[in-house]
């Protein structure tokens, strides 16, 4: 297995500690049930092929592109986010961009909730502002035409804080989703590395445990299948986004009825009046030019033929102003001004 690239493993734990990666880029693919931890900065990250998995994913200077993944728990910041050809899958999300999503359904994102200790100075080096998050801007490449939202937005219920033996406790520089910051966790007895623990005590990304590595039965339960496979709060917080989401298209769908009939109005009007100003003025030429093909033109000189081929007492629509130029034809008319008509010019033969 090549240094970064995780594969090929059904139930193992994958761990990258701190200094290991320094900005490199990293593959997981076809991986089943298992845990990776990357708790250093990286360059880019592809995920392909992943089932039941829980995967956490510190600052990556660039992309995290996650295709065929299914039934996941997954934490991850980076510059870009991509999904296609998933579902069922929570992501707890940091993007200093509008992350998409294609081809996917049942995907549910909550605001970057991921602590682990250097990761403040993981952000810095991954060139990610903490404080500019868009986690919640998804875009869904390929909506089903007709079909509910491919993914709901929810609020982060814990942290998934990431300690490691013998470093300081971990931290976080990203604000919640509500906007307030990360505080550490009291002093507590120090656990084991997470490549030290089982599979089945990598907990849910939003179970009360919040991602620490102690024992399930410590909390009473031994994780999300003794809820039916989903956290009762997750289960309340994903009905409330599901209302909120709908009210919100039910809002979105009548504004845009009326823009529509608004717009139609004014189209019709616009014609209406247009139409009416074009026949008018169609029968005003037709009226002029009537007269002029009846009558011709009256007058001894050319300027009196001229001037009786014009409607002086026409009123110009827009209110152009036309007496300077009635003057000149008039005065032109009083002296007679000859009017020079220059035969045209004809080519010159060949000798």
């Amino acid at each position: 297995m090549a240094e970064f690239e995780f594969s090929d493993a059904n139930g193992e734990v994958f761990t990258k500690l701190p200094g290991t990666v320094n900005g490199e880029s990293v593959v997981l693919k076809n991986l089943t049930e298992c845990s990776v931890y990357l708790l250093d900065y990286s360059g880019e990250v592809e995920v392909s092929n992943v089932v039941n998995s829980q995967i956490f994913i510190g600052p990556v200077d660039g992309p995290a592109i996650f295709d065929n993944v299914r039934d996941c728990q997954i934490s991850v910041a980076s510059q870009q986010f991509q999904v296609r050809n998933s579902t069922a899958t929570e992501f707890g999300l940091y993007c200093a961009t509008k992350p998409t999503i294609e081809h996917s359904r049942d995907l549910r994102f909550t605001c970057w909730m991921g602590a682990y200790p250097g990761l403040t100075e993981h952000f810095h080096k991954a060139n990610l502002d903490p404080k500019v998050n868009q986690w919640d801007k998804v875009h869904d490449v390929s909506p089903e035409e007709g079909e509910g939202p491919n993914f709901d937005l929810l609020d982060a219920i814990e942290y998934w804080e990431v300690p490691i033996e013998g470093g300081p406790p971990p931290d976080n520089p990203v604000p919640a989703g509500d906007g307030s910051p990360y505080s550490a966790p009291a002093a507590a007895p120090a656990p084991a590395q997470p490549a030290a623990a089982p599979t089945a005590a990598a907990e849910d990304l939003f179970t009360e445990n919040g991602g620490d590595f102690r024992g399930p039965a410590e909390n009473g339960h031994s994780g999300p299948a003794d809820f039916g496979g989903e956290h009762p709060k997750v289960a309340a917080v994903r009905a409330s986004a599901r209302e909120r989401l709908l009210k919100q298209e039910s809002e979105e769908a009548k504004a845009k009825d009326s823009l529509v009939k608004n717009a139609a109005s004014y189209l019709e009007n616009f014609y209406q009046k247009r139409n009416s100003v074009t026949g008018k003025r169609s029968q005003e030429n037709r009226s002029a030019e009537k007269q002029v093909t009846v009558a011709g033109p009256e007058g001894d000189t050319e300027w009196e033929k001229t001037i009786s081929l014009i409607n002086f007492g026409f009123a110009r629509p827009n209110g152009t102003d036309l007496s300077r130029f009635k003057g000149a034809l008039f005065a032109a008319k009083a002296r007679n001004v000859a009017v020079s008509v220059k035969p045209p010019v004809s080519a010159p033969t060949k000798a």
